[in-house]
């Protein structure tokens, strides 16, 4: 088989022809669509949800899933401005809490489902309520500032015309692309996802990394909202509502199974761009805006009849 053949058989070879004809069509149709500021614009706005999305990369390889990375972003983010600002903690401590508070529900969420044997639906369900419910408490329903200028200044700043938050979420996506291809453990998330019982019989410890992803997924949702925050200067409990349909369409986009084992972080990252350049596209095009849930909902259940029905052939041929 020649290489052309194999880099044409990966799944980011087709994201990255839908994304050529994606911006090749929105640029036809306004030019204003290739100006620097609003490429700039599309990498900025994709990197809070594309931090979350990573951790939602590890929780789906494992085989499982978590409805509750929204709300956690929205708590996280409420903790660590209510620190800040009405109980004047450092802002380091301040942000350690937070992050500590989605690896909480990380593990929350990793003993619902694997020692209460709650499906994964329903306990992050449960999860994402609570977590949503506690940042409203917490803030009574209103925005916490004024944060200090210096988150303000981290938040806004735009290193080679981007954003620190997309240079964090850069980082996270080849670290755990590195991860994925080149460790142990990396293996044995692949491996669960692919079949738990198989993997319990080579000695995988099915446990270890259950939660360890469960944490991953908790902490960097978490990341997320604390770094939207710094961005909006603003503590906000309703920071990451709606985030999670997004996410987890941009990593079915990206070739991230939905129901395990298959996929890459280099797919979640052109997964980000392709959901971002088509919200953003829609809108340069002169169409609303409104149409964006619509058009994410429709891609995320083509995606997913697809990725079933692959899973259901690639179970027959090996039964066969």
């Amino acid at each position: 088989m020649s290489i052309w053949t194999k880099i044409v058989q990966r799944r980011e070879f087709a994201i990255i022809a839908v994304l050529i004809v994606l911006v090749t069509t929105f640029s036809l149709i306004n030019p204003a669509f290739l100006r620097p500021n609003n490429i700039f614009a599309i990498l900025r706005g994709g990197a809070f949800i594309g931090v979350m999305a990573v951790g939602v990369a590890w929780i789906l390889l494992s085989g499982t899933f978590d409805l509750s990375t929204g709300s956690t972003a929205g708590m996280a983010a409420i903790i660590t401005s209510t620190l800040i600002v009405k109980m004047g903690v450092p802002i380091i401590p301040s942000i350690v809490a937070g992050l500590l508070s989605g690896t909480l529900v990380g593990i929350a969420n990793y003993n619902l489902v694997f020692k209460a044997n709650i499906p994964a639906f329903l306990a992050t369900i449960g999860t994402m309520f609570i977590a949503k419910g506690l940042g409203l408490y917490i803030s009574k329903g209103w925005e916490v500032y004024p944060l200090p200028e210096v988150v303000g200044i981290f938040g806004r700043a735009q290193p080679l015309g981007v954003s620190w938050h997309f240079w964090i979420f850069v980082a996270l996506i080849i670290i755990s692309q590195l991860l994925l291809s080149l460790t142990v453990w990396g293996l044995e998330v692949k491996a669960t996802g692919s079949n738990r019982e198989i993997a319990r019989l080579t000695e995988v410890n099915i446990n270890k990394v259950s939660i360890s992803v469960y944490i991953i997924c908790g902490t960097l949702s978490a990341l997320a909202g604390i770094l939207l925050m710094a961005r909006l200067i603003t503590g906000n409990a309703t920071t990451g509502t709606g985030w999670e349909l997004q996410v987890i369409t941009a990593v079915a986009i990206g070739g991230v199974s939905l129901f395990g084992y298959d996929g890459s972080f280099i797919g979640v990252f052109l997964g980000i761009l392709a959901i971002q350049v088509i919200q953003n596209g829609l809108v340069v095009i002169g169409l609303s805006p409104y149409l964006n849930t619509i058009v994410v909902g429709t891609i995320l259940l083509f995606i997913a009849m697809i990725d079933w029905r692959r899973r259901a052939s690639l179970n027959f041929e090996r039964n066969v």
